[in-house]
């Protein structure tokens, strides 16, 4: 039950006769075979595949092969785990690919960016993690991108293949430590003296180990892993001193979209465990991560302890906990130290925003009260690891091995604000976009600025999503890739803003009191020409409290009392309509 292969595109080839469907590309145009545009280098054939990957469509716009047909129903192993393809592209963007069963079921594609343009190159992606039987359709995302133009994508030649063995032990000891012993606490290295340990294996934990060596250089070696309690609570380390946690790892598994996990738990003042006064923080690495992790070969981890931001000390640390998908796991040089190193996670919260709480709607940020019905992690079958951190106190959002993540909320007019707001960081994403999304649905990207190792700030106008209904938006997502810090995602108005949209002059708010305004207020406005005028009452959240007037107005002054006595103590937003246009005037009740 091979796959039908290498698919050429040429005549009495697979491929170039198959029935494709193109999928989210707005009028979603036909996978064409064309004549290849550049015949050259390491792609020779006469014919090969062309999409058009449209301004308009989706990021994750493709096409897919005929499910019982064109690339028949096979079985992927050790035999045809690897696939290659080859592209030619005008830009550098992420090739995603798929293999979908008859009842539709597949796992996330797995992405693969292209490194060169205007000629071709070869993209290996390796299928491992994903073998199983009864795949019958192949789906490729030739242009894993939101883009502001049309873009055209050419590939050709998809093979499936062995690949290199995979090793099933290390055939190298992990890298010896170069640290002074001077700087080090050792839990477990043969270059240091180590501090006691009381088990390996906690009766609690979810793991077999052992003692192994590897080329004379001793290891620990976990096997039906899931996670490991290691202890050393009869005699607590102070890591106070010390910088930086390091553990060199090593298994055989392909770690696909899975994550390998860290815990340090400290003992509190009292050093006993289970005393009222313990505290642990967690640290996670993925696939796409900084370092990445990968499977055979040593992959080094270190991480700041100010990374373990939920300890309230490090003074009498007593357990670590390792977590994750491999099921074989080598282990050595575990150690405390005290030096310079890298940055791989943030040590510093985001900025704080200084924005008048009145001017904001908050989806996420503990700085503003955020609206009610917040759904931070949606399940839309992302394959992002998501876990919500603290970072100096400050509660923030992290996607690992982001592919995309979403949020929902109650439908929300923000059509009174005039930006969007948020605070990103990342070690290691070559690409990164926020999307509004309102029902239909319809949505529109905006590709984030990236600076790799700080926190970003990034304010985005609202006109920039000119698709998107902004008095109805109901999601928010990023897509991209690598592990990306969020916080602080919240839209905002500004007093430059609003004064710039008062076209229906002299909109002049009367009160009986000052502003704040207590209980109830009249709102007086001038219109330039009769027509349709429609004046309303919304809340923080931008819902709809209550319609003053809606209809014809004659030209001129108009004065309307509105009672606010139903509504709750807060701040609120009068927004008025003549025509096309539109103002917003805020206001404060008291009670």
């Amino acid at each position: 039950m091979a796959q039908n292969a290498p698919i050429d595109f040429e005549t009495g080839g697979y491929g170039a006769s198959w029935t494709w469907s193109t999928f989210e590309n707005d009028t979603n145009p036909a996978l064409e075979v064309v004549a290849n545009p550049s015949a050259s280098g390491i792609n020779t054939s006469a014919t090969v595949a062309k999409f058009t990957a449209l301004a308009t469509g989706a990021a994750w716009a493709g096409c897919e092969s005929l499910h019982g047909s064109d690339i028949g129903t096979f079985t992927l192993d050790a035999s045809n785990r690897i696939l290659k393809i080859m592209v030619y592209k005008s830009v550098i963007s992420d090739v995603g690919i798929k293999l979908a069963k008859p009842d539709g079921w597949a796992l996330p594609e797995i992405k693969v960016p292209n490194t060169v343009i205007d000629e071709w190159e070869e993209l290996t992606f390796d299928l491992t993690s994903r073998i199983s039987d009864g795949y019958d359709q192949i789906i490729i995302f030739p242009d894993f991108l939101a883009r502001d133009q049309d873009h055209i994508v050419y590939f050709d030649n998809i093979t499936f293949s062995e690949g290199a063995p995979v090793l099933t032990e290390p055939d190298v000891a992990a890298p010896a430590p170069e640290q002074a012993q001077n700087d080090v606490i050792s839990i477990f290295s043969n270059v240091y003296t180590d501090v006691t340990v009381d088990t390996w294996s906690a009766t609690w934990d979810n793991a077999d180990v052992a003692d192994a060596q590897v080329l004379g250089d001793d290891v620990k070696l976990y096997t039906n892993f899931g996670y490991a309690g290691i202890e050393f609570t009869s005699q607590p380390i102070d890591a106070s001193t010390m910088t930086h946690f390091h553990i060199d790892i090593w298994t055989p598994d392909v770690i696909g979209t899975g994550a390998f996990h860290v815990k340090l738990v400290d003992a509190g003042a009292d050093g006993v465990m289970g005393g009222g006064d313990d505290t642990e923080s967690l640290v996670t690495f993925t696939a796409n991560t900084t370092p990445a992790l990968e499977a055979g070969t040593w992959v080094a981890i270190d991480i700041p302890l100010a990374s373990f931001s939920s300890l309230a000390a490090k003074s009498h640390l007593a357990q670590l906990i390792i977590e994750g998908d491999p099921n074989t796991l080598y282990v050595d040089n575990i150690y405390f130290y005290s030096g310079d190193d890298p940055i791989n996670v943030p040590v510093v919260a985001a900025p704080a925003p200084d924005e008048n709480e009145a001017d904001v709607i908050s989806i996420f940020s503990d700085t503003y009260t955020d609206i009610a019905g917040v759904d931070i992690n949606p399940a839309w079958s992302q394959t992002t690891v998501f876990s919500q951190v603290s970072i100096e106190g400050n509660n923030t959002l992290l996607y690992a091995a982001l592919n995309y993540q979403g949020i929902t909320f109650p439908n929300l007019d923000v059509s009174a604000m005039n930006y969007v707001h948020l605070d990103f960081w990342t070690a290691n994403s070559t690409a990164l976009n926020f999307y509004l999304i309102s029902p239909g649905p319809a949505e529109r990207a905006s590709a984030l600025p990236i600076t790799l190792g700080s926190w970003v700030s990034v304010d985005i106008p609202l006109t920039d999503f000119s698709t998107v209904d902004l008095a109805d938006l109901f999601q928010l997502k990023f897509d991209g890739n690598g592990n990306v810090y969020v916080d602080n995602i919240y839209f905002y108005s500004t007093t430059t803003g609003i004064e710039e949209k008062l076209v229906p002059d002299n909109f002049v708010l009367k009160q009986n009191y000052p502003n704040p305004f207590n209980p109830s207020t009249t709102i007086s406005y001038t219109l330039n020409e009769s027509g349709k005028a429609n004046l309303s009452v919304y809340n923080i959240n931008g819902q709809l409290v209550a319609t003053v007037f809606d209809g014809f107005a004659n030209a001129g002054e108009h004065t309307h009392l509105y009672s606010a006595d139903g509504l709750a103590a807060g701040t609120y937003f009068y927004s008025l309509t003549a025509g096309n246009q539109k103002t917003v005037k805020k206001m404060v009740l008291i009670k």
